[in-house]
């Protein structure tokens, strides 16, 4: 073998090592789409709970009356979305109106998988800036503006890595954009062997006072794990085959 061959097998060898060593597998997350809960064309339904969901409101802004609420929203020909939703007919809808600036709300489920070491979390969720509309019923609301998200991946109640509004101000009104969240988790971690756990969040923030924004939406729901090599195995491998090769070449140094 010459020398060039050699190192670029040794290349090839040091991709073999570094990379991830598991294909991503999904996590099963229930109502991902936020389907189970029937909403007609064009239509919104508040609810006290969306299916397979649970309401987080730290803040104790949900109340059974009123003009806050957690529900699901079919925008299949309205305004709110032109395009539609970006999986299936529904989203889930967060709408703060009456405690606007007084905290964020939101959904969340426990998974009944934990966190694992040496694994690629990839959570990722549509997340929508709702615009302006009139409802199947004639009202019309006032949407424009946009109140800030969060997509949090949790383990044991404890927030393991987010994505805090990074896409405000690029999401068009009456479009979705993708939020993705995306952590490895190395061994000696504190929550591993803890259920995971996803959270949407409106963070009811004001927009401006003229467009504060109100409400933000949530769609497709996916969190894969990657198993990961473990934290120095490639380099110790990477130390060997190196020494080996040095090796080889003394040894033809010396028959030449």
């Amino acid at each position: 073998m010459s020398k060039g061959s050699g190192w670029v097998s040794v290349v090839a060898l040091v991709c073999a090592i570094v990379s991830p060593a598991g294909a991503a597998v999904m996590i099963p997350i229930l109502n991902p789409g936020f389907e189970a809960d029937p909403a007609g064309d064009g239509e919104f339904v508040v609810l006290t709970q969306v299916t397979d969901w649970t309401a987080f409101d730290p803040n104790g802004l949900l109340p059974l009356s009123g003009n806050n609420a957690i529900g699901v929203i079919n925008p299949t020909g309205s305004d709110f979305f032109p395009a539609g939703a970006p999986e299936g007919d529904n989203a889930a809808l967060v709408y703060i109106e009456d405690n606007i600036g007084d905290g964020p709300v939101g959904l969340t489920q426990e998974l009944t998988d934990v966190l694992e070491a040496n694994t690629r979390y990839t959570l990722t969720v549509e997340v929508g800036n709702i615009a302006s509309g009139t409802s199947t019923g004639g009202v019309p609301f006032h949407l424009d503006g946009f109140p800030g998200y969060a997509v949090q991946l949790l383990a044991g109640g404890v927030i393991i890595d987010e994505d805090l509004n990074t896409l405000a101000g690029s999401i068009p009104e009456g479009e979705f954009a993708l939020s993705t969240v995306d952590v490895t988790i190395l061994p000696g971690h504190p929550q591993i062997g803890e259920l995971l756990e996803v959270r949407v969040i409106n963070l009811n923030m004001e927009d401006s006072q003229d467009d504060p924004g109100i409400e933000v939406d949530f769609d497709d729901v996916q969190l894969t794990a990657t198993t990961v090599p473990e934290p120095g195995a490639g380099a110790v491998m990477l130390a060997a085959v190196v020494s080996g090769l040095g090796v080889r070449a003394r040894r033809r140094g010396c028959r030449a």
